[in-house]
């Protein structure tokens, strides 16, 4: 991985409106940096936004679903227009998995993360890379999950998911490294957000949003194309990958959950 610094001068979030992405737009904010958030909910985007701006930074905002491939298109092609586009990180996701009594993931749950965690962030990635390739630089961050490293039993779509959309970014890493396009891939553990409330179960070393965002902020900085944390899961993983299944099945079942729907 390459280890220059960097310091991008405008900065585009997905999923900005609360949880890791509205922890990153505040790590972002900066005086005179230029920042774009993009989420759903209108009120928390305001209201981040707001908080951003008494930081010090330039903030536009834009209330849509990245689903909408024609709206983040449009959007981020308005944005790069008025000032370069230097960073933009692919946030938005959602998180679901099984519910108690053995309750398997619904289908529609199931169609859910996969149009928002992977068809989501590739219609992000597709609306900025056309201004990238053509100026030869910027950088494009896939947030995916440690999930997407070792799947869970209990949230077998959500892993797809976010396996999905690490899959795609390794294979643009690859097609653009000598475009000088970055693609930098984000494996974050659990992170205190909504999307644990409901969570009834082991959650090993989570961290709090300002934590995640300012490491990775850090890393990215730095020149980092993978970020994976943290290191204690990571390393598990690393390990557990070398065991057959069944006795990595055993090994993982203190780390079993389950959803309250």
């Amino acid at each position: 991985m390459s280890r220059n610094s960097y310091r991008p001068d405008f900065t585009v979030i997905t999923g900005a409106s609360a949880g890791l992405g509205a922890a990153l737009a505040r790590a972002y904010a900066s005086p005179g940096h230029r920042l774009g958030l993009i989420g759903r909910s209108e009120s928390r985007l305001v209201s981040v936004a707001d908080e951003c701006r008494k930081a010090g930074a330039r903030v536009k905002f834009m209330v849509t679903d990245v689903t909408d491939a024609e709206a983040v298109r449009k959007c981020i092609l308005e944005w790069d227009r008025e000032h370069p586009i230097d960073l933009v990180i692919a946030n938005a996701g959602v998180f679901d998995g099984h519910g108690p009594d053995g309750q398997m993931e619904r289908m529609d749950e199931i169609d859910v993360q996969v149009r928002i965690n992977l068809l989501g962030l590739m219609a992000t990635v597709n609306a900025a890379l056309p201004h990238f390739r053509e100026r030869r630089k910027g950088t494009i961050a896939l947030v995916g999950s440690l999930a997407a490293l070792q799947p869970l039993a209990d949230a077998p779509g959500y892993s797809a998911s976010k396996a999905g959309a690490m899959a795609y970014g390794e294979a643009l890493q690859e097609y653009l490294h000598d475009e000088g396009v970055r693609i930098a891939l984000i494996y974050p553990g659990h992170i205190e957000t909504a999307q644990v409330a409901g969570h009834v179960g082991a959650l090993p070393h989570l961290t709090t949003p300002e934590a995640a965002a300012a490491l990775i902020k850090r890393r990215l900085d730095r020149g980092h194309t993978v970020i994976a944390f943290p290191w204690q899961l990571v390393w598990l993983i690393r390990a557990g990958r070398l065991l057959p299944w069944r006795w990595r099945a055993l090994a993982g079942r203190g780390f079993r959950f389950h959803l309250r729907k």
